[in-house]
This record gives structure tokens, sequence and C-alpha cells, in this order.
């Protein structure tokens, strides 16, 4: 084996572990071309496009068959109880999700970020703008289907263009997954406030608007990172 091949596969394990240490996973295709462009005192708008409602994954739990009939009996009737909450969960996070304009707040928070690492101007107009930070979420939500916490998590692509000649600058696909905080920011800090499996038949909206808030952090703080360690890259060279 030769030494440039060992020391090739040692910088792609060192690579590996250290994206596995923050959760997150993130690739930018063919590289990119931050080095060309100037940013300083140039605008930058945020596009959301079509974000999809957030998700509640919670579980089942797992009755598999009984001979037993009367066994059978009652494991049919706790999958259908706790399938009843879930449903209930769900509409409950529908309602929060309802209250806030989460394109809009996705989109002022990643603008605020991104515009500070660049250098730019942020501009709510991404007809005038010099440069487009696009942002496509595939998949976002809360997974409540373990009882010791509950999950969030992200899928997304971010594209940064020049908005005159539709050029990528530079683009990224993120999938991350960060724990949810134990309590949720609601108006009664109890215990019962935490998401998780066995608890969230008792999770209010409020509790579920808290939980929304913290999802939108982590959505933006997690392709922002991503362009802030793209732009340091650069910088340091």
């Amino acid at each position: 084996m030769s030494t440039a091949f060992r020391s090739r596969r040692a910088s792609l394990r060192a690579a590996f572990i250290g994206l596995g240490s923050v959760g997150a996973l993130a690739s930018c295709g063919g590289g990119h071309h931050l080095a060309e462009y100037p940013f300083t005192s140039r605008t930058l708008a945020v596009i959301y496009i079509a974000p999809p409602s957030p998700e509640l994954l919670t579980s089942y739990y797992d009755l598999g068959s009984s001979r037993n009939p009367v066994e059978a009996v009652v494991r049919a009737g706790a999958d259908a109880a706790r399938e009843k909450e879930g449903r209930k969960a769900s509409a409950r996070l529908d309602s929060a999700t309802a209250r806030i304009d989460i394109p809009a707040v996705l989109a002022q928070r990643t603008l605020q970020r991104a515009s500070r690492y660049l250098g730019t101007r942020p501009s709510t107009d991404e007809n005038t703008a010099d440069y487009l930070l696009e942002v496509r979420m595939e998949r976002f939500g809360i997974n409540a289907k373990a009882d010791e916490a509950a999950y969030l998590f992200t899928y997304a692509e971010a594209v940064l263009l020049d908005r005159r000649t539709g050029r990528e600058i530079w683009n990224s696909n993120v999938h991350g997954r960060d724990r949810l905080t134990p309590y949720v920011e609601s108006t009664s800090p109890i215990p019962g406030s935490v998401i998780t499996a066995s608890t969230i038949g008792r999770v209010s909206v409020a509790d579920f608007q808290g939980a929304l808030n913290q999802l939108m952090d982590y959505s933006s703080n997690l392709i922002t990172d991503e362009l802030r360690a793209a732009l340091r890259d650069v910088r340091n060279k």
C-alpha cells in the first residue's frame, strides 16, 4: 500500500470522525467558488422553497402476534390507545405550526447569520439582492420515538447563487440530528413538559411551539455553520 494512499485514507477517516462528533452530515457538490466573489457591502437575500410541515415521529409498541386470544385483545387495545395518542399529538403540533410563519422565521434567522459570515448586507428583496441563498427543506421535525429524549432532525439543501448570472457559488446537502433540550420553553416549566415517547400525550400546543422554535434555530444553524466552515477554508489559505 503506497504512502499517499495510506495518508488519504487516514484523512478521510479523520473527516468522518469529525462529522460524527457533531451529529450532522454535509456534503458540498463539486467544490465551490467562494474565493471568486466579493461579498463585502453586497446584498444577500434568503429564499426558503416550499418548506414542508414539521413532522412528528412517534413509536408504537411492537406488539407482534400472540397465540393467546386474551393477550391478543389486550395488546390490540394498547396499540389502538397509543396510536390515538399519537394522532392527538400530531394535531397539537399542527395547531402550533399554524401559529408560526415558519418560512419567514427560518429565512430571517438564516439571513442574519449568513450575512454576518459573508460580510453582506441583509436584504428582503430577492429581485434586487446581489446574492441569493436558496434553501430547500426536504424534511424536518421532532423524533419522539424514544422514552428518554426527543430529537430534532433536518434534511435540507442550501445553494448560494449569483443572482445576476444564476451561477452556483456554493452548495451543501445538510442532514442533522440533535437532542431537544429537556424542558421545552412554555408558560409552565414543569417536568411534564418534557417531550418523550411516554409523555407525548401530555405535550401541549405551547410546548410544541417551543420545540418548533428550537427546531428552526437548529435548522438555520446547521446550514450557516456549513457556509461558515467553507468560508473559513477559503480565508485561511
